[in-house]
Parts: C-alpha cells; structure tokens; sequence
C-alpha cells in the first residue's frame, strides 16, 4: 500500500521533469517543509493493511498549505503545534502536543526497554502513547527545536494485531523491533515515503533481536505473514522479502551463539552474561518460547520474564565475551542490519576483560555523543584489501547513523598481515589522511605485530589485549568536541542564524568559532543537483583558478563537488564523500531533488560536506 503522506507538488505527477521545475520554481511552502520533516520516518515502518479492528478509526485530512507566507514566530508555533506522521496504512496523523509530552505509555515503554537490553546499544529515542492509528518512528522537535527520536504507538492496534495473528504476543513485539532499528540505524529521512532498503534492514534486525529475546522463528514472522500483502509496494516489500529478511536476521543472532539455527532453536543465556529469559535446551524440537512482554490493550498482559540487569551494558546482555565471535560475511546482495557490540573478535584471542573495557568505552561514547566505533579482529577479509573489507563491514553492519556518517570501522587481520579502517561521512570531514595512518592504522598495526603475531595462536594477556583499543579511543578524542544530531532540520533557520552572526561581526562584534551557532553545525537540506562535477552556477562571480582549486582539493579527498540549488534559490557546493556515496539506498543525478543533511564548513561561505542525502519523493 502506498502512504500519501504529503500532498503533491504543484506539477504533472507523471513527469519527473515537472516535479523537477515545480520544487525550483515553485518550492514547498515553509510551514508544509517544517511538517514534512516531522513526518518523513513515520512512514518507515512496516506497511500493514488494516485488520477489521483498526478499520474504525479515520485519520484527518492533511493540513492545507497557508495562503500566505507565515511569520518565523508562526513558523515556530506551527513546529511546536503539530507533528504531521505517516501511519502504516499511509494516513496522516496530527499530534498534539499533550500527547508527547504526559509521559510514557508504560508497557510501551516496558516493551521497548526489554527489547533495548538485548541490542547492546544505548536507546536514542522516547516511547510515546500517540494518537496514531498504529504505530510509527517518527522525528519530533523538542523544546530547543533540536529533533528527537519517537516511537509512538496505539495500545488498541496492539491488542488488534494479537488478535489477529491468534494472541500471539510476539507480533506487537516483532513491529515495537522493526521501528527501534530503524531509529537505532539514523535511518535518513525521506519526504515522502520509506524505501523498500531500509525497510528490509528494521525487518532484519527485528529478526535478529528476537531470537535473542527468545522467539522461535515462527514467533518472529509472524506478524508479518499475517498482516503483510504479498505484493511489493512503492516504499515497502512484500511478504516474501520481508519473511527473507527477518529469518536472516534471525538466523544470524542464532548463528552468534553457535546453537541449531533450523528455526526451532531458541537463545541460550551465556556463563558470561546476566541470564536471559528461561528457554528451551537448543536442539529439541518445538521447544515453547517464554511470553514477550504484552502491549496489548485489551489483551492480558503476559507476565515478563526476570532478566538480570547488566551494571551497564557493554557488548550486549547475551553476547560473549570470551572465545570466538561470529561476524557475517559481507556480500552484495546482503541485507545490512544493526550491529550489537563494538568488539568482534574473530579469533578469540583477545583477552575478555580487555573486550569489556574498550566496549564500554565506546558504548558510554555512543550514549553521549551518539557516534559509533567498532573494532574487528578477523580471520579473513573475504578477498579484499583490509580498507574496503572495513567499509564493506560498515555498511553490513551499519555501524553510525546513516543521516551523519558518524560511525567508524577498524580492523586488524593477522592472517593478511593488514589493518584496515573506514570512517563514516562525519568522521571522515574531522580525520585526515596523515591522522588515519599515524593515529589508526599505525596502532592497529602495532597491536597485531607486537601481540598476535608472537602469541602464535595463545590467548593475549589483558594488557597486551587493551591495546587494540588505541585507535578506538583516537576516534574517540578527535569526534567528541562536534555535533553529531541535527542543529538546523529547517535551512532558513540555518541561514536566518548565520546572517544575524555576520551582522553582528560587521557591527564590530569579532567572530569566534567557539561561541558560533553556525560553525561546524548540521544542516538539513533541500534542492536540486545542478552539478556533479563541480560548480556550474557557483563559480560564474569566481574565477576559472579558484574553480578548478576547488574541484581538485574534492578530489585528493576522494570524493565529487556537486553543485545544489535550494528551494529558495541559494547556491550550495556540497562536498560528497565516495564512501557515502555508497552508503546511501539512492544515487545522486543531475536535475533531480534530493534532501541532504550537510556539515558547515567555512563561516559565511557556501560550502559544506555531505553526510548523507536521499532523493525527495512527493507522491
């Protein structure tokens, strides 16, 4: 079923080119831009067609564009006064604000703080009863106008959907899953729909984290095959993809423990970790799946399992600390899906306290500063140098947020006597070429000659183990003084700040970085791509040397300089870097719209550094 979240743009629907000439000659009003930014991850989310129960409710019609052009306090009025949401069925929804901000709906909450013990990695949104027909993802602005990350959900839907897969308390679960991976992987926001890519890794991961909790694999698919058509959609899959996706995560997370992954095995609570759930002895057939916690409405809650508490999770309630990980091998084809620890070691020889120490650094670094830094010590790269193995990684396992590029990759692989790093979009515009050598691969590489090459297949001892965490915490230090969650989700608010700095420096007040608003801040984005080679309209006011300068300081970093109109008619120079090129589930063209999320990079100067963009659908 394809969502209308947004009323379409002036223009033919059926010509690209139209929508094209309507987003710069005719943009989209201010106050239906500030909603389609609150709108854009509500419709990532599983896409389920109403079971009889939820055909009740109807949701309004969308908001009718002003006649007028707001003022900025109207603008600020309207952000703070309605939050435009895409339901599974598509409907928009309008939020008040009484219903974000009464708290908690306490078995959503429990629901979700169960399923988060089971991720290893801190939470980074807010549960929320909302008055949705369903429940959805969604990105809200808080009090600083800084967007947060929601789940709001409908405890009637949730009772509807037990009842329709036969009082199966695991589907609502299954769909409270899909909706935290898609925030924990800073899926990119769209407006206009979800894409079928991304919806596929929330399903993988949603696979993935049941097992853990201890859904067999019919639990896990559940939903899905219940309430899923089987044809594919224009933003979501079909059932058969969708069931693909979830099994493979499912099997993965199996895969991890080194237990019988034919579907019927359940997760196993390691002797280094708080106990999970009690669960069947993996291998006997159909063994009974301990009860989710219920958030039904009406259904009877079923009653939650103890689960120890870990003092703080490091690598993950279940995930082991001693021995051998099993990490997926990456492949074209294959569905990237949410990491659940920030040490993998391959050989299993790196000490368990030493694991635990630079994983809990690193995850106290994520819950702060929201960036991401795995290390990888493995047995094989799979046929590639150590560098592309390790942005190869960085995507499977979707390490960082996909919307800033703020995750990094480093790998030790004694067998190809070869360290190997990535840096997301984010990082790589704060690291330099020289700083990757020297302050990563060098320690890296240290590690690896000074430790495993003479243990000769021994365990390592604990300090000779820590040492693998130097360029971790070298990450640590260069990304922690930068913002990493969106500054400005709204250009004009972005540019209205930046004038009034250059005002006041022209009025004599001196510039100072350290006190700006605006330097080295995020930047959400919307236009056209005029150029990818470079600076068509950009360079006419600027002579031919300082075009090719710029052109070629784009290249020796590895990346394009493309040229973006706004909506508003600014010109931008957007430096996009090759690896997020990558990343990205859409190509950049030519004549065609995007949403970019941007870093600022000069004061009082139109360039800037991609972190991530998506193309701009309004259908």
């Amino acid at each position: 079923m394809k969502p209308q979240c947004f009323p379409p743009l002036p223009s033919d629907p059926g010509s690209a080119a139209s929508t094209i000439r309507a987003e710069a000659v005719a943009p989209t009003p201010p106050r239906l831009r500030l909603l389609t930014i609150a709108c854009a991850l509500a419709c990532a989310s599983l896409s389920l067609p109403a079971v009889p129960a939820m055909a009740q409710s109807k949701a309004p019609a969308p908001p009718p564009a002003p006649a007028a052009k707001p003022t900025k306090a109207q603008l600020a009025a309207d952000l703070a006064a309605a939050l435009q949401a895409c339901s599974y069925d598509g409907s928009p929804v309008k939020f008040a604000p009484p219903d974000l901000s009464q708290g908690s709906g306490a078995e959503g909450t429990r629901v979700v703080a169960e399923i988060m013990k089971y991720t290893g990695l801190p939470q980074n949104f807010d549960v929320v009863r909302g008055q949705v027909p369903n429940a959805a993802a969604v990105i809200v602005a808080g009090p600083d106008r800084i967007p947060r990350r929601v789940i709001a959900y409908n405890p009637q839907f949730m009772g509807d959907v037990t009842r329709a897969t036969k009082n199966n308390n695991w589907a609502p679960v299954s769909i409270m899953a899909h909706e935290i991976g898609h925030h924990l992987s800073g899926h990119t926001i769209v407006p206009g729909g979800s894409q079928p890519p991304i919806e596929l890794e929330a399903d993988k991961f949603s696979g993935f984290v049941l097992y853990k909790m201890g859904a067999s694999l019919a639990d896990s698919l559940k939903a899905i095959e219940t309430l899923v058509p089987e044809q594919d959609g224009q933003t979501h899959p079909g059932r058969r993809k969708r069931v693909a996706a979830i099994a493979e995560g499912w099997k993965q997370a199996c895969r991890q423990q080194s237990n019988q992954c034919d579907g019927t095995a359940l997760a196993v609570a390691p002797t280094s970790a708080p106990a999970a759930p009690p669960a069947a002895v993996a291998g006997k057939s159909e063994p009974p799946a301990p009860p989710p916690p219920s958030i039904s409405a009406k259904a009877p809650a079923a009653p939650i399992a103890k689960v120890s508490s870990p003092p703080e999770p490091t690598a993950g309630p279940i995930a082991k600390l001693d021995g051998a990980d099993v990490i997926p091998a990456p492949g074209k084809d294959a569905i990237p899906s949410k990491f659940d620890r920030f040490v993998m070691d391959e050989t299993g020889l790196v000490h368990p306290n030493a694991k635990a120490k630079i994983a809990k650094a690193m995850y106290d670094f994520a819950k702060e500063k929201d960036v991401e830094v795995v290390t990888l010590i493995v047995n094989s790269t799979h046929g590639m140098s150590a560098d592309e193995y390790a942005h190869a990684m960085m995507r499977l396992l979707r390490v960082g947020k996909m919307e800033t590029g703020n995750g990094a990759v480093l790998v030790v692989a004694p067998k190809q006597e070869a360290v190997g790093v990535a840096l997301g979009a984010g990082l790589a515009a704060e690291i330099d070429e020289t700083s990757i050598n020297s302050q990563l691969k060098e320690p890296l590489s240290n590690f690896y000659k000074m430790g495993l090459k003479f243990s000769k297949g021994k365990p390592l001892s604990e300090s000779s183990s820590e040492q693998v965490g130097n360029a971790a915490d070298f990450v640590r230090r260069a990304a922690k003084n930068w913002e990493w969650r969106i500054n400005y989700p709204v250009y004009e608010d972005y540019v209205a700040v930046r004038k009034a700095e250059e005002e006041a420096n022209r009025n004599g007040s001196p510039y100072n970085p350290a006190t700006s608003k605006t330097f080295r801040r995020l930047v959400r984005v919307q236009g056209v791509v005029t150029s990818l080679n470079g600076a068509k309209e950009y360079t006419l006011q600027k002579a031919e040397k300082w075009r090719k300068h710029v052109l070629e300081a784009s290249r020796v970093r590895g990346g394009n300089l493309i040229e973006l109109k706004t909506s508003s008619g600014d010109i931008l120079l957007i430096h996009v870097d090759g690896y997020a090129q990558k990343m990205m589930t859409t190509q950049l063209a030519e004549g065609k719209a995007y949403q970019f999320t941007l870093r600022t990079a000069e004061p009082w100067d139109n360039k800037f550094n991609a972190l991530s963009f998506d193309a701009l659908r309004f259908n």
